[in-house]
């Protein structure tokens, strides 16, 4: 692994260079610097307590850009996690200690080249699994983690490969085919275990699906499959997201998928460029050796761009309920995004 990180290294280096030639192309490159602090107290009734961590707080780093109309790039590192003060050392070394691993999410998110000529699209590196529904169109860093899914929430869905994309002359419709390591494989690629997938994006006036299935090796010549199917329905200043996928989340030890349904529920609402709310939840049926029972959430978000004209920094509040907790979460927190343009 290390070769293949130092040869994506380079060819970074090399494009980069080339790239201060060619800004009249609209070629650039930017670097963001993207700090997060939550402060989540939680009610709880069984048993009677009070709760608090620091959610979803953390550090990460963005470096994007383009060197020319075939090639750009992307990295994002999560360089500090800190959901709870007991924790920060722990969680935040796992970061660092997980470099070699494909069963944990790292210091890297993303560390991929896109290669474009014409309708095609040619990714290599550490990507995202293509799967799951619009749920996994948000940075990490954006995401509230107690309105999200289970499988969002525990699945190592960075990994190392390939994907080759194909965009319909209307622009309306990708397709697209992936490979990459597998998030049940101890290393990456040591473990011999790939994952395949297949999607299906587009943006039809007021309809955008996000349709994938995957198939995630669990040991050699054996498949996890996980469907989802993500539909996001527009009208004015709101937005429905209805995403549906095959599973309940991974089990205990994180080594499979479960069998079950996720159910994933969004309302938003945006009249202003400055603020947005929206109504979110989750439902999972499934067997009693994840849940005692089936289990739902429900809240609201408030999101508030105080900036003019930026939507660099954002206040946001959470409220939720949950039904295998029966009890109140909440979050308040703030997030900035330093932009650096560097050409």
């Amino acid at each position: 692994m290390k070769k293949y990180l130092l040869s994506i290294a380079a060819l970074l280096l090399g494009l980069l260079a080339h790239s201060q030639e060619a800004d009249e192309l609209g070629n650039y490159a930017e670097f963001s610097i993207i700090p997060r602090l939550d402060l989540n107290p939680g009610w709880y009734s069984s048993p009677k307590e009070f709760g608090f961590d620091l959610g979803n707080s953390s550090l990460y780093t963005l470096f994007e850009g383009k060197a020319s109309e075939h090639f750009s790039w992307t990295v994002a590192n999560h360089w500090i996690a800190c959901p709870g003060i007991e924790w920060f050392k722990e969680d935040t070394g796992a970061l660092y200690t997980g470099l070699g691993f494909s069963d944990t999410n790292n210091l890297f998110d993303f560390a991929k080249v896109d290669l474009t000529f014409g309708s095609w699209t040619f990714t290599l590196g550490k990507d995202c699994i293509s799967t799951g529904g619009h749920e996994y169109e948000d940075w990490d860093w954006e995401v509230h983690p107690i309105l999200a899914t289970p499988l969002w929430n525990n699945l190592a869905c960075y990994q190392w490969g390939g994907k080759v994309a194909w965009t319909t002359p209307s622009e309306l419709s990708t397709f697209s085919v992936q490979m990459t390591t597998s998030p049940f494989g101890e290393h990456p690629f040591g473990s011999g275990l790939w994952t395949y997938s297949a999607q299906w994006s587009g943006e039809y006036d007021w309809y955008s699906p996000l349709w994938s299935v995957t198939a995630l090796g669990i040991d050699k010549g054996t498949y996890n499959w996980l469907i989802s199917l993500g539909n996001m329905f527009s009208f004015g200043d709101w937005a429905v997201t209805l995403d549906w996928s095959n599973t309940c989340g991974l089990d205990w030890d994180f080594t499979r998928l479960l069998s079950g349904n996720t159910f994933h529920g969004r309302l938003d609402y945006a009249s202003s460029d400055r603020w947005n709310i929206s109504l979110r939840g989750n439902y999972v049926t499934t067997d009693r050796e994840f849940f005692d029972a089936n289990w739902w959430n429900l809240g609201t978000v408030f999101q508030f761009y105080p900036l003019r004209d930026s939507q660099d920094l954002r206040l946001h509040a959470v409220a939720e309920y949950d039904s295998l907790l029966d009890g109140l979460e909440f979050s308040v927190g703030v997030l900035y995004n330093l932009r650096l343009k560097l050409w």
